[in-house]
């Protein structure tokens, strides 16, 4: 199978079907022709499915079943694409750019619309515009899923919106000095502005756009907001974490609030991180950096020793934090598999993204940009299994 959009063969985890006769099969072997398939992905989502954007050096989104490490599929995709997956799992949604001449020519946005059990392409939805980074919260869906947010900068900050149900474009929120999609339950989403506020945009049944902001609750030029941060849409409840690792909890609602802030080294016994160039502490750092598990309120994050505007470096080890009583649950040291034979424990390796899945027993998932991608117990820190060349720009799981 070609085409940029067109998801490729299953291959990897077994789930291929198809198989090469390179000889007739004679009647006194005893055995059955072989015959030729194609795969399909199961439905309900195992729970510790996670999927990569980028990983074998290409622009593709691929899926691996997280107890096996085996590759279940994936999906080609525009330039610097973005992803998000159905409520009920049963869509997978891709924001991308095309240019009609590979790199030149009329450009085209679109959200592709892929059915998650045979990643066949169902719709394509026009758009007007959108932003060309790959960020978790550039693109994002509503509650039930029947609405969908595309951040765009074309001409300035603004958001796209979608309508789901009928697969069409609802129209273009101007935000001015803001960006980032949080989505609020069915009502609309919030985004994170440059002044230190938190602006709101609520949409009416009638498509009807009202936005307002809160006070400033934070500093964008001493300590920013990562845009990384992480929310439960359905408690309607976000964590943004500043650079210096301070948590501010926020309640997503058409009047949000946000609760005074608690540090991350702080909850570990350590003194409240500052902004000296000069000052040596934990911090958290990475691409993605902060995960949360909604069920259990844990909050897992990169964490390395740096000092101030260190956020961009990978981290050596997880904190797992309880947000409902601002401690710290566990550290869980990252270290790399030994080469040499030998059992002893080897230099860190630094990770960058992070996430958890969202079931009874989670596991974390790990990525980098040297292939050191692991699976982790959540509870205990344990490294269930190494995938190789799974690295990505983002990893996603469901129900997050």
């Amino acid at each position: 199978m070609m085409g940029g959009r067109v998801a490729k063969a299953l291959w990897a985890s077994g789930l291929l079907l198809t198989t090469l006769c390179a000889a007739p099969i004679r009647a006194d072997e005893g055995t059955e022709p072989e015959t030729y398939g194609i795969a399909t992905l199961p439905l309900p989502a195992p729970p510790h499915r996670f999927i990569t954007m980028g990983g074998f050096g290409s622009s593709t989104f691929t899926i691996f079943d997280g107890d096996s490490g085996k590759m279940e599929g994936n999906i080609s995709a525009g330039y610097i694409p973005n992803f998000a997956s159905s409520p009920d799992g049963s869509k997978f949604y891709v924001s991308e750019t095309y240019w009609t001449h590979g790199t030149r020519g009329p450009r085209q946005d679109i959200v592709t619309v892929y059915d998650a059990k045979t990643l066949a392409v169902e719709k394509e939805i026009p758009i007007p515009s959108r932003a060309l980074v790959n960020q978790l919260h550039n693109f994002g869906l509503s509650l039930s899923g029947h609405r969908g947010y595309v951040y765009a900068m074309q001409p300035a900050s603004s958001v796209v919106w979608l309508d789901l149900k009928t697969e069409t474009a609802g129209g273009t929120i101007d935000l001015p000095g803001c960006s980032m999609i949080y989505p609020i339950g069915d009502e609309g989403f919030a985004s994170l502005c440059g002044d230190g506020s938190l602006a709101t945009s609520l949409i009416s049944d009638k498509g009807q756009v009202t936005t307002t902001k809160t006070k400033p609750f934070f500093d964008a030029n001493k300590d920013p907001i990562f845009d990384d941060s992480v929310t439960d849409t359905a408690a309607g409840k976000a964590f943004f974490v500043s650079f210096t690792g301070l948590v501010y909890e926020a309640k997503l609602a058409a009047t949000p609030t946000i609760e005074k802030p608690w540090s991350i080294q702080q909850a570990a016994g350590l003194p409240v991180a500052g902004t000296g160039v000069k000052e040596l502490t934990w911090r958290p750092g990475g691409h993605q950096m902060i995960t949360y598990h909604k069920a259990s309120g844990k909050l897992f994050v990169i964490m390395h020793m740096g000092n101030y505007w260190t956020q961009d470096a990978g981290g050596s080890e997880i904190w797992v934090l309880d947000t409902k009583k601002h401690s710290l649950i566990s550290r869980f040291p990252l270290w790399a598999v030994p080469t040499s034979g030998s059992a002893a424990k080897t230099k860190p390796v630094y990770f960058r993204n992070i996430q958890v899945s969202q079931d009874e027993h989670p596991v974390i998932f790990l990525l980098n940009s040297e292939g050191n991608d692991m699976v982790l117990d959540a509870t205990t820190g344990k490294v269930i299994r190494k995938i190789e060349a799974a690295s990505g720009g983002a990893v996603y799981v469901s129900g997050m």
